[in-house]
């Protein structure tokens, strides 16, 4: 076999092999980041305003300070020799910790008699998924850019990557919706352990799957701190499109992490609905990524960004209007519809930051001689964090100032009790209904004796209008029609305005001013890319 040969079966197994890897990466990250705030506000744990407040700062604290941290763990990677390279010995070391946190911290729910028990644990476990993610995530992404510098290679590889990336974050979010909704104590419960071992499973194709091969540059010297501020201070395009990154991770975030409150604000507690809602998301962000090669070799860049704002900017704008004019009422069909404008624009954005931060790469290199990719790359992540902490903090703004989350607490007393229930006996369920007509104590939630009688009574009343079905010789509680009744529909105008301004308007703003940076400060397109690989060529071979 020729060398082009095995060159081009090494590429083709490495694009395959290490894009595969991210589907169990992106499952594992959008459980967490996605839905542990959901998790938190609809699966029965019971928490008051306050313990939700005090649990969104640890988390907004913990990502900034995660982020700060990310740049350490690039210069960590740099200084580490192995026979299985730099990269590598990261990937799996934290893939196995992160697959062991998540199902600690969807299983373990330690309450006691109040909910601040579980306030502590969740700064615990939290501080350490952001540490053993943060080990995997910057370890996987700087080994892209060492995989090729071949501009139509990187694309095909960084498509696949992303492509899947995109994958596993609809598949995660499917399972979660539909297997959660009227189930979430146990749905969670059982869906962190089938991520965990996706996880491990698919990074360990990436670590013993990719034979990565060998870039001629100089040898670098270990990566100090100062070095490693240096690197990052001195690559100007590198900053802007961070900047770039950051305003589009909080733009593009703030709609799905308030998406199933709106889906279940305007069209009821319906994970059959949500899933329809993420299928239209997963479709067309993924088959928008698919074609994104296709489409920079047609428009380039520069073009693709004008479009895709445009597209972002319209399907906002019909979301927000839908049920406000006759013809375009709300329903799932429609916010599907400009969802698909909104989504597929996002994630051609999204495929243009990626480049573009994997093109600073050689820029690095053209300025200094060094490569330095897990220094660079760790800011991927850095801004990736920074942008979940600020949208956290406004999902979670949005949620106590609208009072969505105080309503909420309606269908957090039916998780729970549906959950309670369910465990119980034959004879136990039979006692339990009993006690619901009888308006006596059946509650395994903390909050209940802080309530006024007055509340208990009103809780009791919610529970008396719940169904049940039979299953296995036993009943289980349906729950999603009486949620609708004490959330969907006691949710008021201002509630739904503030909700829906907060997921059209701010995102419009913010992806604007990604687009701008972009637009106005970043200068390496394909043509300044293509004479930077030659310039960098050139000057090998001037010092031979």
């Amino acid at each position: 076999m020729s060398t082009e040969s095995m060159k081009k079966d090494y590429f083709k197994r490495n694009k395959w092999a290490y894009g595969l890897g991210g589907i169990g990466r992106d499952m594992s990250y959008t459980l967490v980041a996605t839905f542990f705030i959901t998790y938190v506000q609809f699966s029965g744990l019971g928490l008051s305003v306050a313990q939700f407040s005090v649990i969104s700062m640890i988390l907004i604290i913990s990502r900034v300070w995660d982020a700060i941290n990310d740049p350490i763990m690039g210069a960590i990677i740099e200084n580490t020799k192995s026979r299985w390279g730099k990269f590598k010995p990261w990937i799996l070391l934290g893939s196995l910790l992160t697959a062991i946190v998540i199902v600690l911290m969807f299983n373990v729910r330690p309450l006691g008699n109040d909910g601040w028990n579980f306030v502590i644990f969740f700064g615990v476990i939290y501080l350490l998924w952001e540490v053993s993610y943060t080990i995997n995530d910057i370890s996987y992404w700087s080994m892209l850019p060492a995989l090729t510098s071949d501009t139509k290679k990187r694309n095909s590889i960084t498509t696949l990557a992303v492509v899947f990336a995109g994958v596993g974050a609809f598949v995660a979010n499917a399972i979660v919706t539909f297997l959660t909704v009227g189930n979430a104590v146990k749905g969670y419960a059982y869906i962190s352990i089938v991520i965990a071992v996706f996880l491990v499973a698919c990074q360990s194709l990436t670590v013993f799957g990719v034979k990565q091969p060998k870039i001629e540059v100089e040898p670098e010297e270990n990566v100090t701190l100062k070095k490693m501020f240096n690197v990052i201070r001195k690559n100007d395009q590198l900053l802007w499109v961070v900047l770039a990154m950051l305003l589009y991770n909080v733009g593009s975030g703030i709609f799905i992490g308030l998406g199933y409150n709106f889906i279940y604000l305007e069209l009821g507690y319906n994970g059959t609905l949500a899933v329809v809602f993420i299928a239209s998301f997963g479709i067309s962000h993924i088959g928008v990524q698919t074609l994104y090669p296709r489409l920079a070799n047609k428009f380039g860049r520069k073009k693709l960004q004008f479009y895709s704002l445009l597209s972002v900017i319209v399907g906002y704008l019909f979301i927000f209007i839908l049920d406000f004019i006759p013809f375009l009422p709300l329903t799932i069909v429609t916010i599907c519809l400009f969802g698909f404008l909104v989504f597929g624009g996002q994630a051609i954005i999204y495929m243009i930051l990626t480049i573009n931060i994997t093109n600073t790469v050689e820029y690095n290199e053209y300025k200094t001689g060094e490569r330095n990719e897990a220094v660079i790359f760790s800011l991927r992540p850095f801004m990736a964090k920074m942008g979940s902490a600020l949208q956290q903090g406004i999902v979670v703004l949005v949620l106590i100032i609208s009072g969505i989350y105080s309503l909420s607490s309606n269908i957090n007393i039916l998780e729970n009790q549906k959950n309670y229930f369910d465990s119980l006996s034959v004879s136990e369920q039979l006692e339990y209904k009993q006690n619901v007509l009888n308006k006596e104590k059946i509650f395994d939630y903390h909050e209940f004796s802080k309530l006024t009688e007055e509340e208990k009574d009103e809780y009791y009343e919610i529970l008396a209008k719940v169904e049940y079905i039979s299953q296995n010789g036993k009943e289980v509680m349906e729950i999603k029609n009486v949620a609708d009744m004490h959330f969907k529909d006691q949710a008021t105008t201002p509630m739904r305005l503030i909700l829906r301004s907060s997921i059209t308007f701010v995102p419009i703003i913010l992806i604007f001013f990604c687009y701008f940076v972009l637009k106005s400060k970043f200068k390496i397109d394909e043509e300044t890319y293509e004479k930077l690989i030659k310039d960098i060529k050139a000057n090998k071979e001037a010092t031979i």
